[in-house]
């Protein structure tokens, strides 16, 4: 049989669209794979082509799930090392935060974690401030280059130089949420505001390292339960929220255009889609948005019967996977996208 070799231009789309699990085992394939696997272009392009996956944590393993959206719809879970020591002590409270390609991690103690599940490179962080409470990770996004910083309530940490700094700037209430997004490079979360009977959304501006008001959602708290945010098409947020006094009903919004941190007064958000899902009235779900193959949204939740599962909506059609995992506490999970990104060094 003729040996042919595929243009270059073309064995790199090949590659950028491949998970890393794939993409570890290939390292050995030859000297140009793993050098290509190693520069920032190739972690930024197979970034922003991976489909998310969920992250599952119960009290005593961690999962990847994976998400086939083909005809036949069907999920791949992965057990995950759990590299992380303080999880096995404080894993109902450890809380996990993906940040293009990372996952920041904390818990009730005064540490943090930055981590790769994938590479097996865990970095923790430990503050020198007695009086430092950890919020979060992000970047500013208007540097050529990706300067993670960890920053809470009295101080800002940069990964790449290992250096402390204190701020005078007002961080507000440094309480963490379960809530929080990551996009590009700052962080978003939902706040009830019970007065004025609305939620808002706030956000860390990680370019002038403070707190501001996002924008105000277009209905108030008694209408529906607090709503769940997440990304859409890696440039904008969507929102799920469950309707109050219907069944199963639910409603998935996301925003017009592009996310300007710069342009908060025009904020706009339309409806994507309302489903009806029996989903569990305690546990919040996770979601993501396909807007490639069949406008499709993937949600992680339990069901009525509060088993764990994915539900996959695609039109009228709606597919329940049910993930054998077993718990004798509560099962935590986020949607991520997993990654080659390496932690900075110390």
């Amino acid at each position: 049989m003729m040996h042919v070799e595929l243009p270059w231009e073309l064995v790199e789309g090949i590659l950028y669209r491949l998970p890393p699990l794939s993409l570890i085992r290939f390292k050995i394939v030859c000297k140009k794979w793993k050098a290509l696997f190693k520069s920032k272009s190739f972690h930024n392009n197979n970034l922003v082509r991976i489909r998310p996956h969920f992250l599952v944590w119960t009290d005593s393993k961690m999962y990847s799930v994976s998400i086939n959206l083909s005809k036949d719809p069907n999920i791949e879970m992965h057990e995950l090392s759990l590299d992380i020591p303080s999880f096995h002590n404080n894993n109902m409270t450890t809380r996990f935060l993906p940040c293009d390609g990372l996952l920041y991690c904390d818990s009730l103690s005064c540490e943090a974690a930055v981590w790769n599940p994938w590479l097996r490179q865990t970095r923790w962080i430990e503050s020198q401030y007695k009086d430092f409470t950890f919020r979060g990770i992000g970047y500013d996004s208007g540097k050529p280059e990706k300067d993670y910083y960890i920053f809470g309530s009295t101080a800002i940490y940069t990964l790449e130089t290992n250096e402390w700094k204190r701020t005078n700037a007002y961080l507000g209430k440094m309480f963490p949420t379960y809530n929080d997004v990551s996009l590009n490079g700052n962080l978003y979360w939902v706040v009830p505001d019970r007065k004025a009977d609305e939620y808002f959304i706030q956000t860390f501006d990680f370019s002038k390292q403070i707190y501001k008001v996002f924008c105000v959602l277009p209905w108030n708290m008694m209408n529906s339960s607090f709503p769940v945010l997440s990304t859409f098409r890696k440039d904008r947020l969507s929102l799920l929220k469950k309707m109050n006094g219907t069944n199963n009903n639910i409603e998935v919004w996301v925003t017009r255009n592009k996310i300007n941190n710069n342009d908060v007064e025009h904020v706009t958000w339309i409806k994507f889609m309302t489903v009806s899902i029996p989903i569990s009235t305690i546990c919040r779900p996770s979601f993501f948005i396909d807007d490639v193959y069949k406008r499709s949204l993937v949600m992680c939740c339990k069901d009525k019967n509060e088993k764990l599962c994915i539900y996959i909506v695609r039109g009228n059609v709606l597919t329940n996977i049910q993930m054998d995992v077993d718990a004798k506490c509560a099962i935590n999970h986020c949607s991520y996208v997993p990654s080659l990104i390496p932690i900075p060094p110390l």
